[in-house]
């Protein structure tokens, strides 16, 4: 009995360990839409492949089939697919539903709006077609004032109609349309860290966990003081945790992008406080970032101190693979993070804390 017992909490603990090449969780890596068309020419996605899997080992790749109105074709989402399940790698879609204002900034879809909807079910049409897993990039808000709207909209608030209305988009437009094509898709929804700004915009904390099969949370804390959002950078530790309390064994992992950094071991830091709250897995977003030169940034108060990440080291160990950067790309940061936090979240018991009540 105790061998038993043994055997199935090994089991246990590799089926939470993603694909095994890594002992404590996933490293999946998105690719957005635009990249994905490039790979029409098999050659760019092996070269770029080599280049980002020889820095940091990749279980999982999301592949977008929209952004922007930006569209993959069957065929190509076929092809690509196949490249990645040929070496072992799990494949899921990714989409991002927005458009870009006049003036560069992202302007949601219009939910109101027969066209838009239509555009947007289509989109989950297409991604069930080839996969059984689908997330959603976190805009799936809605920040439009159309006529549509305000008629739809009535007597209600702005934050009850929108929470109303996105409830209803997310069952309807997404989650069956998804299913109606492939009962076995998996549809997640990836919440951002906005702290009390989720409702305003329509992202339903209290019932999208319910409509949705899984969560994903948004672990960008980037700069906490130069930039937009002013996310603090514990920020990438506490939602985690916060996101459990949701949708508890729900909560896909921490998504984390390159953008915004004044110095390199801020993008460690953000992997290194998802992973400590225990995320099952990490996406680096995105493909084509990976591939560029990670830029050291403003070090000069601790360079050449024994930090943590070891900038100096991972740049003297950088060997790139053809048509990598020479000098350490993010994905050679990444992959160095990774296996630090590899080393050390297999030791940690489960997070705890003060318990807090926060509303939904």
């Amino acid at each position: 009995m105790k061998k038993l017992l043994c055997i199935l909490a090994c089991a246990l603990a590799a089926s939470r360990a993603g694909a095994g090449n890594y002992q404590n969780f996933g490293v999946a890596v998105y690719i957005t839409v635009s990249t994905v068309n490039t790979f029409s020419d098999p050659e760019v996605l092996r070269t770029q492949w080599e280049a980002i899997n020889s820095q940091v080992r990749v279980d999982k790749v999301y592949i977008e089939v929209q952004r922007t109105r930006e569209l993959a074709s069957d065929q190509l989402l076929e092809q690509v697919k196949k490249f990645f399940t040929d070496r072992g790698v799990q494949v899921a879609a990714g989409t991002a539903y927005y458009d870009m204002s006049a003036t560069g900034q992202f302007q949601s879809f219009c939910y109101t709006n027969g066209a838009d909807r239509d555009f947007v079910r289509n989109v989950a049409q297409l991604a069930a077609r080839h996969f059984d897993e689908f997330i959603l990039d976190d805009f799936f808000f809605v920040t439009t004032k159309f006529d549509s709207d305000i008629a739809a909209k009535g007597a209600r608030s702005w934050t009850d109609f929108r929470l109303a209305l996105m409830d209803e988009a997310g069952a309807q437009l997404v989650v069956k349309a998804a299913k109606d094509v492939n009962p076995r898709i998996k549809v997640v929804i990836k919440f951002p860290n906005w702290y009390e700004h989720f409702q305003g915009l329509g992202f339903d904390l209290d019932k999208e966990p319910g409509i949705f099969d899984g969560i994903y949370t948004g672990t960008e804390t980037r700069d906490p003081v130069t930039t937009d959002q002013f996310l603090q950078q514990y920020e990438s530790y506490q939602i985690i945790r916060y996101f459990e309390n949701i949708k508890p064994g729900g909560n896909g992992g921490g998504w984390v992008d390159t953008y915004n950094v004044r110095y390199v071991e801020r993008y460690a830091e953000q992997l290194w406080d998802t992973m400590f709250a225990k995320a099952r897995e990490i996406t680096l977003f995105n493909w084509n970032d990976l591939l560029e030169a990670a830029s050291p940034g403003r070090r000069e108060s601790w360079q050449g101190r024994p930090t943590s990440l070891n900038y100096e080291a991972v740049a003297a160990s950088y060997r790139p693979a053809s048509g990598g950067p020479a000098a350490p790309s993010w994905a050679a940061i990444a992959g160095a993070s990774l296996r630090q936090a590899d080393q050390l979240v297999g030791k940690l018991g489960n997070p705890v804390g003060i318990a807090c009540y926060k509303p939904f």
